[in-house]
């Protein structure tokens, strides 16, 4: 018999107030007004997790509008709610202004109409998590022993990436105990399953098929972006580019996983390049994943694998969430590539690959969709220019092993600033200048002093990254301040002055730190053809550069 069905279970974890609690999917939407946020094992799981409730959205709106009407572009079925026929391109401009006002009414509304519920129930039976038909996320034993074998082993502390424990290694700072690291409860089980088709890696042999290269997790390679609002509706409309067309999305019709006609029918999208719809690459998979239907909780877990192809990378516009990286040279030359995040950076000194600043630079979807809401709430009242956006980030970090590609850790950080702030053009172009120029005076001129000391002490000079590092993370609540309290009327030059003002008294502040810790040795120094170089002498010539005018 199916059972525990992600409808109705409490396993998505969400912040309520001031606690964190358990809903199910239609608690989720029925109430995502109340919730502040996602709130799951980790950041890459809320981020998967999310991506598939956003899946939900764009498959239900892309069919009916806001009144649970569906649009008179074409036919949908009244039995499952699918769309029965595609979009004329004819249609496509009158369909684009159909689903912006669509947006705007669930927007304006705060509050996700009862058509999703509906949705939800057409399609219960592709939501139970054990199941030996169509289990969620997951194929059945009859296909994977036919397409893999029966596949390989993967147990409890594999899919619990706070383990990530392989059976050769050991991990020692597992916040699991060594006797409970094998099992894992169905609600938990629900989120790492649906991380686990984002994010694995390689080291796994079984295949599928034959392919050229074998997926790691679609979501594995892109540097996640995303925009968080004051909660958790707010987020997942704010992230709901309902009008996204790029790769001719709303020619396309939505298909999230669970709605193929069979399981074959879904691993057949990847090895024929289906994955052609916003709502089929949120949902898309990079295993069969078989787990046993009869399993219990009290259970040591483990379940049967087997790679799917890979999803083709290059000028995969379709995917608006994450952050680009253009080639210029190699296989890739002239195309763009999902780029993971720097992971010794805090995302400000990227401002520019975040909003799509400088050349060769592409802006990320969901910036291009901001963009556009803006262009919107010029002739619709939308609160959008009153509202505080976080931008996010987040990635699953590597252990640069080829073979196996293991997640080792995550990278996950936010930037706060106001809306208007964040798709006004011109203050995009003077903050992205501001934080160009401040990597570029802490290059000339503390790096500068940092190298000459090194020089006076015989060490080696590569080790002035650390000094800078230091400083960075030294400046950066301070920068983080001075882009939040940026309002759209303040005169740009003088908030440019002010954080320059800011940037010179904390390196000056940092290096008279460095100079009253000096020792004899940093003060004798040493004989150059210029004459003695000693910390004195370095220091003044860093005031100088410090006060140098641009």
């Amino acid at each position: 018999m199916p059972r525990y069905n992600l409808l109705d279970e409490k396993w998505i974890q969400v912040v309520s107030k001031d606690t964190v609690e358990k809903v199910s999917i239609k608690e989720l939407f029925a109430g995502a007004g109340y919730y502040k946020e996602l709130a799951g094992d980790m950041k890459a799981q809320d981020f998967a997790v999310m991506r598939v409730m956003l899946a939900i959205l764009h498959t239900v709106f892309s069919r009916f509008d806001s009144n649970g009407e569906p649009y008179g572009f074409f036919e949908v079925d009244k039995e499952k709610f699918l769309q029965t026929g595609g979009l004329k391109e004819g249609d496509l401009d009158d369909y684009e202004e159909a689903l912006y006002q669509t947006w705007i009414d669930i927007w304006n509304a705060k509050e996700f109409p009862k058509v999703v519920d509906e949705y939800l129930e057409k399609w219960r039976n592709r939501f139970f998590l054990y199941d030996d038909k169509y289990p969620f996320f997951q194929v059945t034993k009859e296909i994977i022993e036919k397409d893999a074998g029966g596949g390989g082993e993967f147990y409890g502390k594999n899919i619990n990436r706070l383990v990530s424990e392989s059976n050769n290694k050991l991990a020692y700072f597992s916040p699991k105990d060594e006797s409970y690291k094998e099992y894992m409860a169905d609600d938990e089980l629900a989120r790492w399953l649906i991380t686990l088709q984002g994010y694995i890696g390689t080291s796994d042999k079984k295949k599928v098929g034959s392919a050229k290269t074998y997926s790691k997790g679609w979501l594995y390679d892109l540097g996640g972006v995303y925009l968080q609002g004051n909660n958790l509706f707010e987020t997942l409309m704010l992230n709901f580019a309902i009008g996204h067309s790029e790769n001719n999305n709303l020619l396309k019709i939505q298909k999230p996983s669970w709605e193929a006609e069979t399981i074959e029918k879904n691993i057949e999208l990847y090895f024929h390049n289906g994955i052609d719809n916003i709502a089929s690459l949120y949902t898309a998979w990079c295993r069969e994943i078989f787990i046993d239907p009869g399993r219990m909780q009290e259970d040591k877990f483990v379940c049967c694998i087997a790679k799917l192809p890979e999803i083709e990378h290059f000028d995969a516009f379709l995917e608006p969430m994450t952050v680009w990286r253009y080639n210029k040279d190699g296989e890739y030359k002239d195309k763009y590539r999902p780029r993971k995040h720097n992971a010794n950076q805090s995302m400000w000194r990227n401002f520019g690959l975040l909003t799509g600043v400088g050349e060769g630079i592409r802006k990320p979807g969901v910036i291009e969709w901001l963009n556009k809401l803006d262009d919107i709430s010029d002739s619709v009242e939308l609160g959008l220019a009153k509202e505080n956006i976080t931008l996010c980030a987040v990635c699953m970090l590597d252990d640069g092993n080829a073979t196996s590609w293991a997640p080792i850790d995550e990278v996950e950080d936010t930037l706060n600033l106001k809306e208007r702030v964040l798709v006004d053009t011109g203050w995009v172009i003077r903050i992205n200048k501001t934080i160009t120029d401040t990597i570029d005076i802490i290059e000339r001129v503390l790096k500068r002093f940092i190298t000459d000391l090194l020089e006076i002490r015989n060490m080696d000079k590569s080790g002035d990254s650390k000094y800078v590092e230091q400083f960075y993370f030294r400046i950066d609540l301070s920068f983080r301040k001075w882009i939040e309290s940026i309002d759209i009327d303040d005169d740009k030059d003088a908030k440019e002055i002010e954080w320059q003002g800011i940037l010179k008294k904390s390196m000056k502040e940092y290096v008279d730190e460095i100079v009253s810790s000096a020792g004899l040795r940093d003060y004798k120094g040493i004989e150059t053809s210029k004459g003695i170089k000693n910390i004195a002498t370095i220091y003044n010539s860093f005031l100088y550069r410090l006060n140098q005018k641009d």
